[in-house]
């Protein structure tokens, strides 16, 4: 058995709530391939508990839903953004935490802050329902080559 660290995904995304599941469901469709080169979270909301894979993992990629007005009018095609270091917060260690909050923990927990991105997938409808606007469906499918080529090492 390899030893060696992998990439991390993390999908963020509550399926009941139209655009809002586009990171959950990128992470899904992730997880059904074989050859998928990383580890892949798919999860309704970030969870103190992931502290731990974040720690052993070589570099992560957070994949979340924005209602950003700004991003949602001018998306054109995805876009890694890296995170940077912030210190640990109270809501770190609760389900409400943020990336950043996980990160710092992972720090905190196991010494450990590997290099981390994320993918914010434009949502215009967050009511309740299972369908995705055309725009975050469309999104959601350009993400997951994307998604694919980072955890291979190639974006």
């Amino acid at each position: 058995m390899s030893t060696a660290l992998k990439p991390l995904v993390i999908g963020i995304g509550n399926l009941q709530r139209g655009d809002d599941s586009a990171g959950y469901r990128i992470a899904a469709a992730l997880q059904d391939e074989l050859a998928v080169p990383c580890r892949v979270i798919a999860s309704h909301q970030l969870m103190p508990e992931f502290a731990e894979p974040i720690a052993t993992a070589s570099r992560v990629l957070f994949i979340d839903s924005t209602i950003d007005p700004e991003r949602c009018s001018r998306w054109s095609s995805p876009q890694l953004e890296p995170l940077g270091c912030l210190p640990l917060t109270k809501t770190s260690l609760s389900h409400q935490g943020t990336p950043h909050d996980l990160l710092a923990l992972a720090e905190a927990l196991y010494s450990s802050r590997p290099p981390a991105w994320q993918l914010l997938i434009p949502s215009l409808h967050w009511e309740h329902g299972m369908e995705l606007s055309p725009l975050t469906s469309t999104a959601a499918a350009m993400a997951v080559p994307l998604v694919r080529a980072w955890g291979s090492g190639h974006a």
